[in-house]
């Protein structure tokens, strides 16, 4: 039984279901590659505050209703929680140390990369002429300045994470002979 799926196979899920996957589709993903996951497993997560919450999505068609859709980072979430729980971190350690920031860096992420498509939209309605090239050119960058931005806090939070690893004792928390020196 594999312990995580690969980089390349989170990818290839990303790509194919840019929208997000249902909790069926979910746990799918996982059995599919003899990865232990529930939906009562993704339950917890959700609850613990591990996985982002699906929202509503209506279905094309007369009285289909909607259905809960979780964003696709979902996969990539539950993926390093499955990695980490085989390097034998608990929940605990993994909703603190891991986790603190990353649910505020997705949604900066995609808050950004909305309020730039929108720029981009409002901007593309102008005629062309030179203020569509100044605007264009501001837009330019204030995409370079938001990618650094990511970069930075996608960095410091990397920093914050690997010195709280360094301080943890490895083997579930006892200490080998070797750190007892």
């Amino acid at each position: 039984m594999s312990l995580s799926l690969t980089e390349t196979a989170v990818r290839e899920i990303e790509a194919a279901n840019p929208d997000g996957l249902t909790s069926a589709e979910l746990v799918a993903v996982f059995s599919g590659a003899n990865i232990k996951f529930s939906e009562a497993t993704l339950r917890k997560y959700v609850q613990l505050g591990l996985v982002p919450r699906s929202r509503r999505v209506g279905r094309k068609g007369k009285n289909l209703g909607s259905r809960g859709v979780y964003p696709i980072r979902a996969v990539r979430r539950i993926n390093t929680i499955k990695r980490l729980m085989a390097e034998r971190y608990t929940i605990e350690e993994i909703q603190s140390r891991f986790l603190t920031f990353k649910d505020n860096i997705e949604t900066l992420d995609e808050a950004l990369g909305d309020l730039l498509k929108l720029f981009e939209q409002k901007i593309g309605e102008h005629p062309p002429n030179r203020l569509r090239k100044r605007l264009g050119s501001e837009l330019s960058s204030v995409r370079e300045t938001a990618e650094k931005l990511l970069e930075g806090v996608n960095r410091l939070e990397k920093l914050l994470v690997s010195s709280a690893q360094s301080s943890r004792p490895r083997g579930g928390g006892a200490a080998s002979p070797t750190e007892l020196l």
